[in-house]
């Protein structure tokens, strides 16, 4: 390696770590699971907030990423996104809440026209989940091939701990154990002695 070429990789090499730019395996390999770190976390059809809003998420829901681009992070649609595919392209079963992919290629989009933004692809004989028609398509459970985009702010790579609402601990009102008993006291040498009879009595109050 020429005196050049070493310097120019140590130029590099310290341009990454002042940027903390690198090539970490955990951001490069796919797919990992990732835990939502906020409510109402928007998962979008594309990787910016231009793009079709297909569901939210909670704190603590997983996602599972497959994909990585700036600072968006490509995920597998969760079940309560909806995926939409046109109806010519569905034979519908007999139990009328599947239907089987008849052709190859087929776009699922982000809603009910092919304005919307693609979220992936079927052939057939894949089978769908049939939620709904809508003037010529079918809402559909999204299928593994359907993804959508999380921004990486919104999602962590540690547990996330979900604290639970629970009543505060309330002091025992159990009354303490009392004790009954009466008898004699006996002085020590020396001490004076009282006046009268002493008798020692403890009751409890009621």
């Amino acid at each position: 390696m020429t005196r050049l070429l070493k310097v120019s990789f140590a130029i590099l090499t310290l341009s990454f770590a002042l940027t903390g730019t690198g090539f970490s395996s955990e951001e490069e390999t796919f797919p990992t699971a990732g835990f939502i770190k906020n409510d109402d976390s928007n998962v979008r059809a594309g990787d910016n907030i231009n793009f079709e809003t297909l569901c939210s998420l909670k704190k603590g829901d997983t996602v599972t990423i497959i994909g990585k681009r700036y600072s968006w992070l490509k995920i597998e649609l969760p079940e309560n996104a909806r995926a939409y595919i046109r109806s010519d392209f569905v034979e519908i079963t007999k139990d009328e809440e599947t239907g089987m992919v008849n052709a190859q290629r087929v776009n699922l989009r982000a809603g009910p026209a092919t304005k919307y933004s693609i979220l992936g692809q079927v052939s057939e004989p894949e089978k769908l989940t049939i939620i709904a028609e809508n003037d010529g398509w079918y809402e559909i459970k999204p299928p593994k091939e359907a993804s959508g985009w999380i921004h990486s702010s919104q999602v962590t790579f540690d547990a996330v701990t979900i604290p639970e609402k629970t009543n505060a601990s309330l002091p025992s009102s159990e009354p303490k154990a009392k004790i009954k008993s009466s008898g004699n006291i006996t002085l020590k040498a020396g001490a004076a002695k009282p006046k009268g009879n002493l008798t020692f009595s403890t009751k409890s109050d009621q």
